[in-house]
Formats: C-alpha cells, sequence, structure tokens
C-alpha cells in the first residue's frame, strides 16, 4: 500500500524478483494479483496479464480530500486487458470514519469494479486501539448501509493488537512479508511482498494472493476461539522476540512449551518484550493487574507481584519465575 506497514516480524530476505510460494494451501480457489496506486508504475498492461496476474486493486481515496490521481484512467483500462478490478480507501486518524466512507463512495461511484471495496487501516503509531476499531466499525457499517461489500486490508501485527475479535465479520487482507499468515487462505487474503518484480511493471511491486472472499464478501466461519487466538498471539511474539520460529498455529504444543522453556531465564525484573507486554494483558483480564499500574512491556515489579499473586492462588512456587507449571495456567485459561 502507499503507507508502508510497521509490522514487528523477522522478514526473510527477498531478492528482486522473488515469487515466495505458499504452504499448506487449503483447497480453494487463488488469485494471483496486484495491488496499485498513483506511484506503482504499470508499463505495459497485456505483459502485467500475461505475468499471471488476474486481479488489480488499484487505490481510489485517502482521508477526507485525497484522490488517487490515476484512479479514473487504470479503471478504464484494466478491464480491457481482462483483469478483475477492485478499489481500496486508505485511512487517515481524523476521527471521522463516517465523512472518509462518504469521500471514498463518491470516488468509486460508477466506476466498473469486480471485487469487494477495501478499507485500508495501518501504521500503529497513529492510532490507539479503540481508536481503530471505532473507526473501523463505523466506516464498514456505513459502506454496508449502502448496499456495498467491503473487506479490511491491515498488517498481521495491526490485526491481532487492534482488530481481531472486535469488528464486522468481513473478509480479511493481511500484509506478512517473508511469513505465511496461520488465516491464508481459508480465512484472508495475503499481501506476501512489497518488493516484488514482476513483466509489465517497473520498480518494486506489492503482491497478492487472493481468495475467493474478494468476490463474494462471504466470511469463512473457521475461526479460533478466544484462547486460540492469544496462544497464537504468543507464539508470534516468541518468533518476533526470541527467534523461535514457531508455526503460528493457536495450540500450545510442544514445540511452544519448548520455546518458553528457553526464554526462562531473560524474563527477570527489568526484562522487556513483547512476550511480557502479552504476559501482562493476560495478568489484567485476569485481575491481577490493573491498568495504569505498570510499565507496558517490562517485568517490573508490578507485574512480578501480580505473577507472584497468581502463582500463590493456583498452588504454584510463589517466586515470580515463569516456568512451564506457570505458563500452564496462562495457556489453558
Amino acid at each position: 500500500m502507499k503507507k508502508r506497514i510497521v509490522i514487528f516480524i523477522v522478514a526473510l530476505a527477498f531478492m528482486a524478483g522473488a515469487f515466495f510460494i505458499p504452504q499448506n494451501v487449503q483447497a480453494t480457489s487463488i488469485y494471483n494479483g496486484v495491488d496499485v496506486y498513483e506511484y506503482s508504475k504499470i508499463s505495459d498492461y497485456q505483459q502485467l496479464k500475461n505475468s499471471g496476474v488476474s486481479v488489480v486493486i488499484q487505490k481510489a481515496s485517502e482521508g477526507m480530500t485525497y484522490n488517487d490521481s490515476l484512479l479514473s484512467y487504470r479503471a478504464s483500462m484494466l478491464p480491457q486487458y481482462g483483469f478483475k478490478v477492485g478499489y481500496y480507501h486508505f485511512a487517515t486518524n481524523n476521527g471521522q470514519p463516517v465523512a472518509q466512507a462518504q469521500h471514498f463512495l463518491n470516488q468509486i461511484q460508477g466506476l466498473h469494479m469486480d471485487t469487494i471495496l477495501w478499507l485500508d487501516i495501518e501504521n500503529q503509531g497513529s492510532w490507539s486501539k479503540q481508536q481503530a476499531i471505532d473507526f473501523t466499525n463505523k466506516f464498514i457499517g456505513y459502506v454496508q448501509d449502502r448496499g456495498y461489500k467491503i473487506g479490511i486490508y491491515t498488517g498481521l501485527s495491526f490485526y491481532y493488537e487492534y482488530l481481531s475479535g472486535n469488528i464486522g465479520n468481513v473478509p480479511i487482507w493481511l500484509a506478512s512479508y517473508g511469513k505465511q499468515p496461520q488465516q491464508y487462505s481459508d480465512t484472508a487474503s495475503w499481501q506476501y511482498t512489497d518488493r516484488g518484480s514482476i513483466s509489465g511493471m517497473i520498480g518494486g511491486v506489492d503482491m497478492d494472493y487472493f481468495n475467493d472472499s474478494i468476490f463474494s464478501g462471504a466470511v469463512s466461519t473457521k475461526e479460533f476461539t478466544t484462547l486460540q487466538k492469544q496462544t497464537y498471539a504468543l507464539q508470534y511474539q516468541l518468533n518476533n522476540d526470541y527467534n523461535a520460529k514457531l508455526l503460528c498455529d493457536g495450540i500450545a504444543g510442544k514445540n511452544t512449551l519448548n520455546a518458553l522453556q528457553g526464554i526462562k531465564p531473560f524474563i527477570t525484573k527489568g526484562h522487556r518484550s513483547h512476550v511480557v507486554e502479552w504476559l501482562q494483558q493476560k495478568l489484567v483480564m485476569y485481575g491481577y493487574l490493573k491498568e495504569g499500574s505498570y510499565t507496558s512491556m517490562v517485568y517490573d515489579e508490578p507485574t512480578f507481584q501480580a505473577v507472584t499473586n497468581l502463582q500463590k492462588n493456583w498452588g504454584r512456587s510463589t517466586d515470580g519465575i515463569l516456568g512451564l507449571d506457570t505458563w500452564s495456567i496462562f495457556l489453558n485459561n
């Protein structure tokens, strides 16, 4: 997308033109695609089509006033070469989701479209969690009330930290460079690189694997339980902070337990990581830790005391050390 996403993963290096092959793809139709905006350089539409790209998602608008200068031109050109076409709006945090939705719909009114519409919401530093949730729900609600189907594009980190479980049941399209999202391909489309190289375009290209939901707007009923989502998030942060190389599947199996045992010596007072932040969120949920009483991501004194209180109530050794006997509480409740 136009503005790059801060995605907290250790990405694999992509050589120019590399084509990342998805693993464990489910039995569903997958469409090769690209997403573009006015500074994306399509040099030859026929070459692009011949390269195997079948879907192009074009930026339409941003905020309340910005319009992509190539929107009308590409909306006319792309169907002539047999591409399936869709449009996205880039959200800005101005507190006016309905006005932005109105602006978006005004720009795409009357244009040929084959896919559902897309809201692009990203950049963690620009949003609080509640702002992101409120904006997304109001934006998609307004668009749906006008008879359109819509999905959400965002980064994997933003989705799990801000939106998962807090927005309407719409198709999702996740950016994750070098790491296949667990949700692909049953419940999500996947932007797998922003540095692709392909015939018919000049420079780095956003490249995607789309599933059928981009046309139907239908969402798979397959979904994680709340506990599986939490475990998935923990696995994700273990990979992020400690390069654990776990399969993020929401299941606390042998490899996940080994990774937790491996980081036991590190999580002492003063240690800082996203895993500690995950731990703090669980302690808040259990009622052992109060919001605002601790330093986020830091295993500080209030967090240590909360862990010892938890251990006491569950009959564990009250030492504040995160061994597997203590982790089992967090993983099973």
